[in-house]
This record gives C-alpha cells, sequence and structure tokens, in this order.
C-alpha cells in the first residue's frame, strides 16, 4: 500500500460535489448480484483471496480501480452525450476553436502553456458581477472535466486517437476557464485559492506542466499565508511535494522534511500524517535501500505519534505499510520484521476504528507473502486458510466496493481540526459524515484483491504439490476477473488513472501467466508452458509493458526451461549462458528486493546449466567442478530453501575432476531430503529419493533396495510430473528383476514406457 492522497483532486470532486463516502457512512454499495462474481475457484474451498510503488506484495495499488465498459457503437465514442460542454464550445470565438492537436502535446496529454488557445471569453463584465463571472467560468470548467471524465472509460479501452484528442480538449478547455478565472476576474481571496488549488490539481493530473503547476501552487501557499488558510495551504504543500517528486524527488523529500517540521510544530497532527505518509511513499518507490531505511522511520514516526494521540487506524495503517517495507528488503531478518508490523498492527483489531476491510485484507495478503519467503509449507497453509476467511468475509461487507479503491481512515479530531481541515480539503483528509476527520488513501478494490489472492493461492498450492492442478485453478479464476477484454460499467475517471490502472492489470495477468507456466512444467506439460509463455509476450505487447527486471528475468528462465523439457538442450544453453543470468561474486549490500530476485533466478539458471552438461557429449568434468566451486558460497545457506536443495542434488549428481568422495554426496543427499522435508517442496522430494534410489540401490539385492525403489516410485506419482514417474517406475522394474519378481518387473516396466510417452510424446 503506497500513499499519494487519496481520491485524485482532479477527479471531479469540487465545491457543491460530493467526495467519495467516508467508510462505513455511505460507502458505494454492492449490488444484490455482486456476489455471483465471486465464486470459489474450488469447491469446499471458500475464497480465496497483495505504488508503482508499487504495492507490493508486488503491486503498485495508487490508483482508482474501475472496470470498463466498450461502447456499443463507434458514434458513441466520437460523439460523446456533453449536455452544455460541447454546445458552449461550438459557441466560442474562433479563437478558442484552434486546438492544438495532442501529438503536440507533452505524452499525448494537454499542456497548460497552450492553455490560451481553449480559454473561452467569459460574459460581458458590465453585465455581469465579478462573482457571477468567476462562478460561470468555475462551473464551465467543471462541465467540461466531467464530461471528459465520462469519456475516459471508453477512451482508455480503445486509445484511439479520436477518443484521445477529443478528451484531451475538453480538460485544455476547462483548464482554460480556470486559468481566464485567475487572470481576468477580480476574486475574493478564499475563491482565489480553491481556484487555484483545483487549476493545480487537474495540471498534476492531466499534464506534465511542472512549471505552471508550481508556480501556481507557489502564489496561492503565499496568498493562503497572508490570509490564515491553513487548510488550503497544507493541501498545496501536499500538491507542491507531489510536482517536484516527478522532477526532482531529493528536493520534494526535502520540502517535505520543512512541511512536517512545521506542522509538528503547531500540532497539526493530521497533516503530520499525510505529509508523512507521502515521503514514506516516495521513498518506497525509489527501491534504493537507502531510501527504504528514510520510509521506515517515517512510518515509524507516524506510529509513535498516532500512539500518542489514539489514533489507532492511523498505527495500523502506518504498520503495515512498514511490513511491506520490510518485504521488499533483501535479508534473512526482513521476515521476521514483517511478522513484528503484522502483530503491531492486530494490537488494535479489536477498536472498532480499526475494523475496515481493506486494511484486515491487506494484513493477511502481507503475512501470507512473507510465508512464502520463509518457505514452511505447513506455515504457507494455516496463513492462507486464515486469509481466505477473512476475504470471505470482505467480500460480503458492503463498504468496500467492487469499483472503488479509496479508504477512509479515521482520525480522531481535535479543536484545531476546525481550521487545518475542510471540505476543500477533502481528498487528502475530509470529515466523515459522524463529523470526525479522515485521512483518505486508496488500495484495491474488491474484484482487484479478490484476484490477487488468488495469485498467492495458486503460488502455495504450486509450492506445495502440481499433480492436483488446484494451484493452476486458482490461478485461472483469478486471471479471469483481472482480465481487461472482459467489459465491465466503469463511473467517469481520470484517463491517466485508467491507463496507468490498465496497465498495472496488463502486468498482473503476466505474472498469472508465469505462473501458470510453472505449473504446467511440474507436470511436463511443455505445451501449455509454451502457450503461457506467447501469452506473457502478447500481453506486454498490448498493454504497453517494457519486460524488465524481474518479469523480463522470470519469463527468460520459463523459456530456457522449455527448451530443456522438450529436449532441445543447444537452445536450453544458449538462453541460460545469456548475460541476462550473469552472476556477480561481490556480495552487493545495497542491491535491492527486485535485484536480489534476479540474482537467485540467475542461480537457478547455472544450476540449470550444470544438470544439461551432464548429458554425455557435453560432459567436461574439470569445468564442472570450477562452476560448482564458484556457486557453492552463493548457494550454501541460502536464505531461500529451495535453492540451497537445488544446489545439494546438483552437488551429489555432476561428474567432476576429481570425483566427489562417497561421504560428501551422502552429505549432499542428507542436506537435500532435510530441505525438501522442511519445505514439503513435492517435485524436490521426488527428485532426491530417486536420486539416492539410483546412486545407492541400482543392481542391489534385497528389501531395503526394494523399499527405496517403491519410496520413489510413490513420491513420483505424487508429485504428478510423468518423466520422473518414468524415472522411478524403470528403477522399480529393474530392482524386481534382479529380485526374480518377473511379473512385477513386467507390469512396472510397461507402466514405466506409458509415463515415458506422456513426457516426451513425439519420441
Amino acid at each position: 500500500m503506497s500513499y499519494q492522497g487519496g481520491p485524485a483532486p482532479g477527479n471531479g470532486y469540487w465545491a457543491g460535489q460530493d467526495p467519495p463516502n467516508a467508510y462505513k457512512h455511505g460507502r458505494p454499495q454492492v449490488s444484490n448480484n455482486a456476489s455471483a462474481q465471486y465464486e470459489q475457484p474450488l469447491s469446499g474451498n471458500g475464497q480465496s483471496w497483495t505504488q508503482n510503488g508499487q504495492t507490493s506484495y508486488g503491486v503498485n495499488p495508487m490508483y482508482t480501480s474501475n472496470g470498463y465498459q466498450m461502447p456499443t457503437s463507434q458514434a458513441q465514442v466520437q460523439q460523446p452525450q456533453y449536455i452544455s460542454p460541447a454546445q458552449l464550445q461550438q459557441q466560442a470565438p474562433a479563437r478558442a476553436q484552434h486546438y492544438q492537436h495532442p501529438s503536440q502535446l507533452s505524452n499525448s496529454r494537454p499542456t497548460p502553456n497552450s492553455l490560451s488557445k481553449y480559454t473561452p471569453i467569459p460574459p460581458t463584465p458590465s453585465t455581469d458581477s465579478p462573482l457571477d463571472t468567476a462562478m460561470l467560468l468555475v462551473s464551465l470548467a467543471e462541465e467540461y472535466f466531467v464530461a471528459a471524465h465520462e469519456l475516459a472509460p471508453a477512451a482508455a479501452l480503445s486509445m484511439t486517437s479520436t477518443n484521445v484528442d477529443v478528451y484531451q480538449k475538453l480538460i485544455a478547455t476547462g483548464l482554460g476557464c480556470l486559468d481566464t478565472a485567475l487572470k481576468r476576474v477580480r476574486l475574493a481571496p478564499r475563491q482565489e485559492a480553491n481556484i487555484r488549488l483545483r487549476y493545480a490539481a487537474v495540471l498534476l493530473e492531466e499534464t506534465e506542466n511542472f512549471m505552471e503547476g508550481e508556480t501556481t501552487l507557489s502564489k496561492g501557499i503565499t496568498l493562503c499565508e497572508r490570509n490564515h488558510y491553513h487548510d488550503l495551504k497544507y493541501a498545496m504543500q501536499f500538491l507542491l511535494a507531489q510536482f517536484m517528486a516527478k522532477k526532482n524527488p531529493k528536493a520534494a523529500v526535502k520540502a517535505l522534511d520543512g512541511y512536517i517540521s512545521d506542522a509538528h510544530a503547531y500540532q497539526h497532527f493530521s497533516w503530520v500524517y499525510a505529509f508523512r505518509f507521502l515521503r514514506a511513499t516516495h521513498s518506497l518507490a525509489s527501491g534504493n535501500l537507502t531510501d527504504n531505511h528514510a520510509a521506515v522511520q517515517n512510518l515509524r514516526a507516524i506510529a509513535a505519534v498516532a500512539e500518542q494521540q489514539d489514533d489507532n487506524a492511523i498505527f495500523m495503517a502506518a504498520s503495515l505499510m512498514e511490513a511491506l517495507a520490510y518485504l521488499k528488503t533483501p535479508g534473512s531478518d526482513a521476515v521476521e520484521q514483517v511478522q513484528c508490523q503484522i502483530a503491531a498492527s492486530q494490537a488494535y483489531q479489536a477498536d472498532p476504528s480499526c475494523c475496515i476491510p481493506q486494511l484486515a485484507v491487506l494484513t493477511h495478503i502481507i503475512d501470507v507473502a512473507s510465508s512464502i519467503r520463509q518457505g514452511n509449507t505447513t506455515v504457507m497453509m494455516s496463513k492462507l486458510k486464515d486469509m481466505q476467511s477473512v476475504m470471505d468475509d470482505a467480500m460480503k461487507d458492503p463498504s468496500w466496493s467492487t469499483t472503488s479503491g479509496v479508504i477512509s481512515v479515521p482520525i480522531k479530531r481535535t479543536p484545531k481540526s476546525s481550521s487545518i481541515i475542510s471540505q476543500d480539503t477533502r481528498m487528502i483528509l475530509g470529515i466523515g459524515e459522524d463529523g470526525g476527520d479522515n485521512l483518505m488513501m486508496t488500495f484495491l478494490n474488491k474484484k482487484d484483491a479478490y484476484s490477487i489472492s488468488c495469485l498467492l493461492t495458486g503460488m502455495v498450492l504450486l509450492h506445495k504439490n502440481s499433480s492436483d492442478q488446484k494451484g493452476f485453478k486458482y490461478l485461472a479464476a483469478g486471471l479471469e476477473y483481472i482480465d481487461e477484454r472482459t467489459p465491465v460499467k466503469v463511473a467517469s475517471s481520470l484517463l491517466p488513472d485508467l491507463i496507468a490502472r490498465r496497465r498495472w492489470r496488463g502486468l498482473m495477468q503476466c505474472y498469472f501467466q508465469i505462473y501458470m507456466a510453472f505449473c504446467s512444467a511440474g507436470l511436463t506439460d511443455w505445451a501449455k508452458v509454451k502457450d503461457s509463455i506467447d501469452k506473457i509476450h502478447k500481453t506486454a505487447l498490448d498493454f504497453e509493458i517494457d519486460l524488465a527486471g524481474p518479469l523480463e528475468c522470470l519469463t527468460f528462465y520459463l523459456t530456457g526451461a522449455y527448451h530443456q523439457g522438450i529436449g532441445d538442450f543447444d537452445a536450453a544453453l544458449r538462453i541460460f549462458s545469456n548475460e541476462r543470468f550473469s552472476i556477480s561474486t561481490s556480495k552487493s549490500t545495497t542491491s535491492s528486493y527486485a535485484e536480489q530476485v534476479e540474482r537467485d533466478i540467475a542461480l537457478l539458471a547455472a544450476l540449470n546449466t550444470l544438470w544439461i552438461l551432464q548429458d554425455k557429449p557435453r560432459q567436461d568434468p574439470t569445468y564442472n567442478l570450477v562452476l560448482m566451486d564458484r556457486l557453492e558460497p552463493m548457494c550454501v545457506h541460502h536464505p531461500n530453501k529451495d535453492i540451497e536443495t537445488a544446489f545439494n542434488l546438483i552437488a551429489a549428481t555432476v561428474t567432476t575432476n576429481p570425483p566427489t568422495e562417497l561421504y560428501k554426496v551422502k552429505a549432499y543427499l542428507r542436506a537435500a531430503l532435510t530441505r525438501a522435508q522442511t519445505t514439503g517442496n513435492t517435485q524436490f522430494l521426488c527428485i532426491t529419493l530417486n536420486v539416492m534410489c539410483s546412486r545407492f540401490f541400482s543392481g542391489v539385492v534385497g528389501d531395503q533396495a526394494e523399499k527405496s525403489a517403491k519410496a520413489a516410485s510413490v513420491q513420483a506419482m505424487k508429485s504428478g510430473n510423468v518423466l520422473w514417474m518414468s524415472v522411478a517406475d524403470g528403477m522399480l522394474a529393474q530392482c524386481y528383476e534382479v529380485q526374480g519378481k518377473k511379473v512385477e518387473a513386467q507390469m512396472t516396466s510397461e507402466q514405466a514406457l506409458m509415463s515415458a510417452k506422456k513426457a516426451f510424446p513425439g519420441v
């Protein structure tokens, strides 16, 4: 969870319009048949359900989540049903109709440098008072913004130049109205401050004109200080910090530190919370460990103040964000720190103000994510059941919308609140219907949270056992809910927000496909693996997603594993030896968790390479030893026990010069078996037992040899991997053969042959 303020200030909420309703006070209601959208993907298991900054448990939840509805005809898209904006636009003087083409605008967004071309001429001053003229211009601007936002869902879905052009012209014309009100009409101080705030908010959300926005806010802050408008001054400082962060993050951090100091000195704690949450969000977005530490310090400061002021819900939110910060941190103690913060956040779970379904779900999402990182299957399954139970309850809560991700975090109202919080600051700090103060934040909507829960459930079940395909079914269910191809009715919104949200959903679809491919690989279904890889690339192209970082690394590794699985060893070796999987022997203490993930995947690629090189024509015992010596320091005692298990299996099976001593081979296999049992990894248990049977009981007569071969066969059956089933049954058939059990040997040999044909259907 990250924080950029609550509902976007440029989202159409202005004087006389209602903001998103506060939590438990008239929030958007779920329709009576909404529950039908969230049926269990598996019977009997209940419903299951993770800033740019994307938050993370991998995901950036800083967006307003909505669905989309495909326009029924092209005419509807090109001729939206405007009320008065379109008519007024047609009646504007010629000078106001010469719109700049969107291709000349920065990043396909209108820039205020050209706003003079969109400025409608106000009514004649002789017949209208200045106040009436100002209100007319403000109302006209809002109508343009509303018309644009109603067009946004269709524009985001189709992204045709016609739709985008119309959207940009409407936004630019609305900005021109506000610009005219500021420059040509004499305004009352409070009214001027409000218009400046609105003007700057739209610039922030819709354009890349940072200079104009900063200038507008600087003048507005001076005006507010002169007239003691503390509420509007803080709101402008909040927006100014966001402008500065886009072009100079360090300057934004320095400015926020000053704002925090001033607000704390005046004991305006509500704004201390808002500024510190924003400060922490900017730090977490960088991904740097130094900034991550700064974010943790700010979140701890929030928790300390909240504890003093009895703002328990704020304390809970700060603790959960700190847990997210630790979840993104490499290191062996990160999981322990995450658990400490989860425990701290649950200290006030009995407080009614903390009964916020989004925060309850986030708590369990983080808990399951940390257990996956820890790697203990028993712990994972226990926490997964808790998450599913909480998600089931949250799905029935009407206060959590299926289209909006707004959270209203209650703050205890103080005598000073009346001067620092008002209806004009409700996009950051609002007033609930009960009269209490609320910090407005954004999270996932109910539908997206459900899909994330399905992703986590699929990952846990894949780790436990891929043979029953339960994990695959959950992943398929989550992918269906997050698939953007399904038209969904959506309220009006900002086009940039909808585009960002659409790309986030595309990114999540890529991760769903990756884990579905791993499920299929565990069953040696290489046709499905290839299909998932193709869908990843198509999704990235359709949603304009840059395949970089961990996503690129996982996709590339999966491609190599596919070629290895179908027997194309040359192609697999070319991929695994790519510079993308180069491993630095020096351990960097400043690497981010994303870099740690990429490093771990590179280690797996090297281990795959070693096993491929055991093919007789490719064997080089001397090179094997060199590569083993290089990998051992990085794999032994690795925080991820599965990587350590994989290394022990490789070390026990590769041919080296000089050969590995027998006692070392036994130690490697013993360690692999212990780690596989600890993590409950069915695949590793299968491989380890088969290697032990082959290494120590091949051609041996006796009960122990038969027991070992049977255990390997049973474990291979549990794994569902037909390749290892053929190997295990083949060894069991040989065991029966040397012991004179001809009938059993014949039957088992036929089973092994059937499994081999399934593993290699073309051979």
